[in-house]
């Protein structure tokens, strides 16, 4: 009898010793907010991304959003953002969150929760991003749970956050510990003439896309990293970069989904790989110049992909009169 009053008790004071120590840290455990501590955040709140861009950016800092389509994936394909090998965000469909992270090189990453990997740096992309500038970047989560990010244009990207909710960070450990950034001096040397390509060059990219879709996959990313190290050797060259679709849906949709496909393409040499703008132009061929049959599978998937077409540009001299060969 003693002995089962003993634990009695040992119960009791056990039970009173964890609700005071829950009521000493604070923890707080609502629907959508959560505090441990003095460290407390919201899953949801009605913050317009319009507010956001408009503030100042810390200086030295850049901005980074990252957005995630509305659909209906399950809650354990949350999608892990990490910046640096530093955990951000678990963002959820139909959510956008914002950070302001250094200068320079950032290696930004996702992965699902539901992989229970932990791995921050799994699907992990380098971009090179200038201050005092806002960069926008696609989250999205496949059927079979994996998760890629890719960079939006800025002219678009208020399209994109059209209809989603704020994101707050959960207990994040983004924390910008920014350099001072110094104006190095300048480095002359003499030019070397770059390489000549004597005639076009058109590559086909074997950047594949699933039906109805213009992400490109990370596994495609070498195909575009190829084109980057051709162009950047031939420097005096330009690109068009072909979208082009299957014979699914309506002309006038696959005339716009092959442009959206060759965009996609561009966007990732200017932000990736730091090819100039000027450089680039993007056309949509929709479905007018399939490469293999429509009829099965297997073609469908062939057609779906984008070729880029390299030439020479114009030489010109420092008073702009063009160089002849």
């Amino acid at each position: 009898m003693k002995t089962k009053k003993l634990f009695t008790t040992l119960a009791l004071l056990t039970s009173s010793l964890l609700a005071i120590e829950s009521r000493a840290v604070n923890i707080l455990n609502e629907s959508n907010s959560k505090a441990v501590g003095n460290v407390r955040w919201h899953l949801q709140s009605d913050t317009k991304p319009e507010d956001l861009i408009k503030k100042p950016i810390p200086k030295d800092n850049v901005s980074i959003f990252f957005v995630r389509p509305s659909d209906n994936d399950p809650e354990q394909t949350s999608a892990n953002i990490a910046i640096n090998d530093r955990y951000q965000v678990s963002l959820q469909p139909g959510s956008f969150t914002q950070v302001y992270s250094c200068v320079g090189v950032n290696r930004l990453s996702t992965e699902v929760t539901g992989q229970k990997t932990n791995d921050l740096l799994a699907n992990s992309i380098d971009f090179n991003l200038a201050p005092n500038n806002h960069y926008f970047f696609y989250v999205d989560v496949d059927s079979q749970g994996n998760s890629t990010i890719q960079p939006i244009e800025s002219d678009k990207a208020l399209d994109y956050l059209e209809g989603k909710r704020y994101q707050a960070h959960q207990v994040t450990r983004v924390v910008p510990n920014c350099p001072v950034i110094k104006p190095s001096a300048p480095v002359i040397t003499s030019p070397v003439p770059a390489p000549v390509l004597e005639k076009e060059v058109s590559i086909e990219l074997e950047v594949l896309f699933d039906n109805d879709k213009a992400i490109v996959k990370q596994e495609y990313f070498n195909e575009v990293q190829e084109l980057a190290e051709f162009m950047q050797k031939y420097s005096n060259t330009s690109a068009i970069i072909e979208g082009h679709t299957d014979s699914n849906a309506s002309d006038d949709y696959n005339q716009k989904l092959s442009e959206r496909r060759a965009n996609a393409i561009k966007l990732i040499l200017i932000s990736k790989f730091n090819i100039s703008p000027d450089r680039l132009s993007a056309i949509g061929y929709g479905e007018q110049r399939p490469r293999a049959t429509n009829k099965t599978a297997e073609g469908r998937q062939l057609n779906r992909r984008t070729i880029a077409v390299i030439k020479e540009r114009v030489r010109v001299d420092q008073e702009g009169n063009q160089i002849l060969k």
